[in-house]
């Protein structure tokens, strides 16, 4: 029988500090919510899996490995058996080093500390319980944000109505994947929650928010009735995916209101999978990681660094001399696949920012059904875009610490994703 756990811990910072995910500083003004590192832990007596997930931009390889080894250190748990997913809020923490944003080293440790604490509490609070592993659908509030344009470029965001639009340039993954718990007593005890859309609607505004995954578990709680349940996110292969849909003049597309309009409508699909699928207790957990070391692209590759202008000049320049800097230090990254079997689903897990048709192709390819993908995982490479997407230009692909490495990642990737969910399948 399965045994599951959940804990949770607080990473709000205080007032004031920076905000990171614009292209310029920002400042955090207020709390609109606090953010969380949730956890969830599986035991089925032979294999123990953590599945955490905390509401930040991203997440460092360095916390990474420091929150795993505290966890491994308390529990026993073996360290590549941790799966930590940053939500990709942009109302979070000072965690990444992207643009004008700086990290600040003691919140990093503090989040690394937290994580562990979240996972020794799930940990700790294990008991019996049966899952439901199952995914939904919902189409309505994601879009792809890539457009093919008249003069033959992708651009990013071109603008609303814009008329020299011809088409999406990709797609979007409609699945909301759950893996849902409750224990001997029929109480709901928390859930995993996969989708794929890029957090920043700006729930909250200037001020520190889950965005609207803080709207998604509002609305599972009050549905399940269950105020202290815990509900873990992971944001699926969303490099492309966002709120806005640029073919239709829909009013504002962000902000609190639009916040609640997402967070609810992919948190009643959540509802729906947990009420409609069959529970088990039997369920059998494996994991395996490969790790990559991918070089970063040609920076004197002009074409990557003339696509579409975003935000003040000088900062990418900035950025692409940083870049030279690091390259000069360190000409590849390191880039961790996780796969972890839950039952009958396969999970992905890469520490980029991933572009949604690798994604699709990935769970095309798998032996499990659903197959799910987690971006932002256990580091972050940053963007990781389709070959296509370096041809047609737009703001992923431009070079910066945010989009560095050689444009064949995304296939090495998927390749090595594919190979470790049939290797756990046979």
């Amino acid at each position: 029988m399965i045994q599951v756990g959940f804990g949770q811990r607080v990473i709000t910072p205080k007032i004031g500090t920076e905000m990171p995910g614009g292209i310029n500083k920002r400042f955090s003004q207020s709390v609109h919510d606090d953010l969380f590192v949730n956890s969830m832990v599986m035991d089925d007596g032979a294999t123990q899996l953590v599945l955490a997930g905390l509401d930040a931009l991203s997440i460092k390889r360095s916390i990474t490995l420091s929150a795993r080894k505290q966890i491994a250190d308390a529990t026993g748990i073996t360290a590549d058996n941790v799966l930590i997913a940053a939500s990709h809020t942009h109302n979070g923490g000072a965690i990444a080093d992207v643009f004008m944003s700086e990290s600040d080293a003691a919140y990093c440790d503090f989040v690394a500390t937290q994580i562990a604490q979240a996972a020794i509490e799930g940990y700790e609070k294990r008991e019996p319980a049966t899952l439901v592993i199952g995914a939904g659908h919902e189409g309505s509030v994601a879009f792809n944000r890539r457009f093919r344009m008249k003069d033959g470029s992708e651009r990013t965001h071109p603008g609303v109505g814009n008329p020299d639009i011809v088409q999406v340039a990709g797609p979007i993954d409609p699945m909301v994947g759950v893996i849902g718990a409750i224990n001997q007593s029929c109480k709901f005890l928390g859930c995993w929650v996969n989708y794929c859309c890029h957090a920043t609607l700006g729930v909250g505004g200037d001020g520190f928010s889950a965005d609207y995954i803080y709207h998604l578990r509002k609305t599972v709680q009050q549905a399940m009735r269950a105020d202290h349940a815990i509900i873990v996110f992971g944001n699926g292969a969303s490099g492309d995916v966002t709120q806005v849909d640029n073919l239709r003049d829909r009013g504002k597309q962000s902000g609190e209101c639009w916040g609640w309009h997402v967070g609810t409508t992919v948190g009643a699909e959540v509802i729906k999978v947990l009420a409609r699928m069959d529970y088990t207790d039997e369920v059998p957990l494996a994991c395996a990681t490969e790790t990559l070391e991918l070089p970063l692209r040609d920076l004197g590759d002009a074409a990557l660094n003339q696509a579409q202008s975003w935000g003040d000049q000088a900062v990418w320049a900035r950025e692409l001399e940083l870049l030279k800097e690091i390259k000069g230090i360190e000409p590849k990254v390191t880039a961790e696949v996780q796969m972890m079997r839950i039952g009958s689903a396969g999970m992905i897990a890469v520490p980029a920012e991933y572009f949604c048709q690798y994604g699709l192709g990935i769970q095309e390819c798998s032996p499990f059904d659903p197959t799910f993908i987690v971006s932002l995982a256990n580091g972050c490479v940053g963007y990781v875009p389709t070959p296509q997407a370096f041809v047609g230009g737009g703001y992923e692909p431009r070079t910066a610490r945010s989009s560095k490495l050689c444009p064949d990642a995304g296939d090495r990737i998927a390749a090595t994703a594919v190979r470790l969910l049939h290797g756990a399948h046979g």
